[in-house]
Formats: C-alpha cells, sequence, structure tokens
C-alpha cells in the first residue's frame, strides 16, 4: 500500500500542478504577446481544457487530504470504534459512487460523438477532453480505496497522520510538509484580510500640533 500511495501521490501532483501550471504558462506568454500586437488565438480553449484536468485530478488530492466537504454530525455521537466503522460505511458509499461515475465516464468515451466531433478551434477529438472525467473518477476510486484499507488497519487518520503519509510518499519531510501548509494557509488569511479603513491614522500622534495649552 506504501507504493501504491507513492506512485498515486507522484501521478496526482505532477498532472493537477502541470496542467494548471501550463495554464498559467499560456496565460501569461499570451499577454506578453498583446503588447506586441500578437497573440496566440487558441490559448482560451486550451487554458478551459487544462483547468478542467486541474481540477478533477486536483479533487483527488482534496480526497487524500480528506478536505471535501462532508456532514460529520453523526461523529459526535460515536467513540473511536464507532467513528472507525462510520468511516468505513462512507468509504465503501464513496468507493460504489465512485465506480458507477468511473463506468459512465468511460463508456462516454467509446460512444461515436466522441471520436466524430472536435473541439472548434483546437481541433482535439471530444474524447481528449472527456477523459478528464474518467481519469479523475479512477484515480479517485483507487484512493478511496487505499484510503479504506488504512482507515480498516490504523482508523480514522487525524490530521497529523495525514501529513506523515504525505511526507512519506513524496520524500518530504514532516516538517517540510507542514510548513508548505502553513504557507498555504497564510496566503488565505492575507486575502481573506479586511482592507485598512482609508479614514485610520496608524501614524500614532501627531507631533506637528500643539499640546493643548
Amino acid at each position: 500500500m506504501k507504493q501504491l500511495d507513492r506512485a498515486l501521490t507522484n501521478i496526482e501532483n505532477v498532472v493537477a500542478a502541470g496542467a494548471l501550471g501550463l495554464a498559467a504558462l499560456i496565460s501569461i506568454v499570451n499577454v506578453i504577446l498583446r503588447q506586441f500586437d500578437a497573440s496566440w488565438f487558441w490559448t482560451e480553449e486550451a487554458v478551459i481544457y487544462l483547468i478542467i484536468y486541474s481540477t478533477f485530478i486536483g479533487a483527488v488530492i482534496t480526497l487524500r487530504h480528506n478536505e471535501h466537504v462532508s456532514v460529520d454530525i453523526l461523529g459526535v455521537f460515536f467513540k473511536e470504534r464507532g467513528k472507525k466503522w462510520l468511516a468505513l460505511v462512507a468509504g465503501v458509499v464513496t468507493i460504489i459512487y465512485l465506480l458507477i461515475m468511473g463506468y459512465l465516464g468511460w463508456m462516454l468515451l467509446f460512444e461515436p460523438f466522441s471520436s466524430t466531433t472536435v473541439t472548434p478551434v483546437l481541433k482535439l477529438p471530444l474524447w481528449v477532453v472527456e477523459l478528464a472525467v474518467p481519469l479523475g473518477m479512477t484515480l479517485m476510486l483507487l484512493r478511496a480505496l487505499e484510503m479504506l484499507w488504512r482507515t480498516w488497519r490504523d482508523g480514522v487518520p487525524t490530521s497529523e497522520d495525514l501529513l506523515a503519509a504525505e511526507a512519506e510518499a513524496t520524500g518530504l519531510t514532516l516538517e517540510e510538509i507542514r510548513a508548505s501548509n502553513a504557507e498555504i494557509s497564510g496566503a488565505g488569511d492575507t486575502y481573506g484580510a479586511s482592507p485598512p479603513d482609508p479614514g485610520r491614522d496608524d501614524s500614532g500622534p501627531d507631533e506637528t500640533k500643539g499640546d493643548g495649552r
């Protein structure tokens, strides 16, 4: 299972980050070209498709970190053993859902219009874009199976367990993983901070005024 975890982690990180990074690079280059009265007409479509791939593979990474939206109100009524069985049931339901969606996604690729239809600008076969769905569902299914086995063996993983597994799979130290998560959380706090009040004077007391005597 450790080898499966390491392989899945590498695939998920490379594909998701690579697709998103390539989309950003294409956009930046196209903006620069516009300054010289030149541009790539196909960038908008390419960026959309790359973001689609990044989204479906990124959903697998979110599952790996156990950060998908979930309703865990029942967990407060169970002890550790009950929470473990509740997590196992949730994992089985997730696997059933992914099996259905993955099957439908792969079947979609064999539909005639998937091979005969091409995209408007890049002229790619439609199945190239549709491949993001079954690929993402399949990777998520493998990840869900790995997490189900881990829960069965070790119980419900804590945040520290997830960080340790991430460090082992990526070859980084636990401190580096924590620092990376702290940077991401810090960036989110910065973006969410309220703007300074333009009417507020933070420069301290005004020494140009008299003391009132």
